[in-house]
């Protein structure tokens, strides 16, 4: 995929109708030796003009970072998980419940993002599909909130699941 962003941001416009020009005009004698010469000229001079030539142009924004952020929330939720279980406490329920979401929305965001394209989809699947990520996600946070808070929380559940044996 990244390959093919690649190649899709460097080829402009204009070097596109240079090469059909170029390949209109070969002689007809040698036109595919003509035409191999075109295609080794042409993209080194798209990839040495291309303003989408660098790796920091095709990406956006600082994702280093966030990596970073993702997995710090991975790691914490291994200790999260049981010490919320042990500890019952509202506050460690909504931090359990804020933690999980946000790691299950960033893992289906990847998923939305890589896979519901617009290339494949058109412009307005992959917009539809990342609010009605968003929408879940915002409501299963609320949900889960809102049962921390008025009922017996997320911890006090998984205990009397695992005491009904």
């Amino acid at each position: 995929m990244a390959l093919a962003l690649v190649l899709k941001k460097s080829l402009s416009v204009q070097a596109t109708q240079n090469f059909f020009k170029t390949a209109i005009k070969v002689d007809s004698k040698r036109p595919f030796t003509q035409i191999l010469s075109a295609i080794k000229k042409e993209p080194i001079k798209v990839c040495r003009e291309s303003k989408f030539n660098t790796p920091k142009r095709l990406m956006s924004g600082d994702h280093g970072k966030l990596w970073t952020v993702e997995r710090g929330v991975s790691v914490a939720l291994l200790g999260m998980v049981p010490i919320a279980l042990l500890a019952h406490n509202t506050l460690l329920d909504d931090v359990l419940a804020a933690s999980v979401v946000i790691h299950f929305h960033w893992g289906l965001e990847a998923n939305v993002i890589d896979y519901v394209r617009p290339i494949i989809f058109g412009h307005a699947v992959p917009k539809v599909a990342l609010g009605l990520l968003y929408l879940v996600s915002i409501s299963t946070l609320g949900g889960l909130i809102y049962y921390n808070h008025s009922s017996i929380g997320i911890s006090n559940t998984v205990r009397k699941i695992w005491k009904k044996e």
